[in-house]
């Protein structure tokens, strides 16, 4: 707003001679609130719709999503250390998944022999996120109230190379979308064959349900995702304890190699790398 007119005084004359009252006259006080001078500050009736359509989208738009925040509002907008831990680790766990299964895929190829090198692209992949998380350590200390790979480039680089990180980023979460719920759907058809038509309709409804489910809130989404990231590591855990069970009573059985196995080469370990988790990155 360019100019905002000063508030006006309107005086009323009494019932007695000499009486006299004067109210201050705010224009717009139904929908702009007077913080301060010359500054005002828009109320839920400045943005609410006048047509009786409109409110009824807003209705069903403040189900959905949750009422406007203000900007004063979006400081509680904060997560704990449990609930934010979930939410930026979740690519990385998601990736792992079916991560896995690629580079077994992959190497699986070459012959039973070539499995053996599994644990040593699954330690290359370990090497790799702890150079990533100790990256983002000094990043964290450089830019103490946030800084994700776009906020980062744009300080330290050229905004060029800023919007070149933002825009991978944007393919990158519809990608890791994509991929982790087709994956996640072509484990319940194995699980439930049953499912199997009707997997594009599942999938369809899942991302849209994530979309409502972020665009509530980063608190209220934080709140709805810790859930099941947590439950996936618990029984990641729990498959791992098991194998290590099995394997110290004696009841896992290893593999003989294959007679005409063939060593892996660099080309193959390429595409095994190609299938790692893809991104680590907590950018707000």
């Amino acid at each position: 707003m360019e100019t905002i007119e000063p508030p006006r005084l309107r005086a009323r004359q009494g019932r007695k001679l000499g009486d006299r009252r004067v109210r201050i006259a705010r224009p717009h006080e139904p929908y702009f609130r007077y913080a301060a001078e010359r500054t005002l500050v828009a109320r839920p009736q400045a943005s609410a719709p006048r047509s009786r359509t409109g409110r009824v989208l807003a209705r069903v738009r403040r189900a959905l999503f949750g009422r406007p925040l203000s900007i004063h509002e979006e400081i509680g907008e904060r997560l704990s250390k449990s609930k934010a831990l979930a939410i930026f680790s979740s690519d990385a766990i998601s990736s792992s998944a079916y991560a896995s299964e690629e580079i077994l895929r992959v190497l699986v190829l070459a012959g039973a022999g070539a499995l053996l090198v599994s644990p040593q692209v699954s330690i290359a992949i370990a090497l790799l996120l702890a150079i990533v998380a100790l990256s983002y350590r000094q990043v964290f200390r450089v830019f103490p109230n946030g800084g994700g790979a776009y906020a980062v480039a744009r300080s330290e680089l050229t905004v060029l190379v800023a919007l070149v990180a933002a825009a991978a980023l944007l393919i990158d979460y519809v990608m890791t979308v994509a991929v982790s719920t087709s994956s996640a759907l072509d484990q319940l058809a194995s699980l439930l064959p049953a499912a199997g038509p009707f997997k594009v309709e599942i999938a369809a409804s899942v991302i849209a349900l994530m979309t409502v489910a972020n665009l509530r809130g980063l608190r209220e989404s934080g709140n709805i995702f810790a859930v099941p990231t947590y439950l996936f590591v618990g029984l990641a855990l729990a498959i791992v304890g098991l194998g290590a069970v099995n394997i110290v009573t004696g009841a896992a059985h290893s593999l003989p190699p294959q007679p005409n196995a063939k060593p892996i080469g660099w080309s193959r370990s390429a595409c095994c790398w190609s299938s790692r988790p893809s991104r680590v990155d907590p950018s707000p």
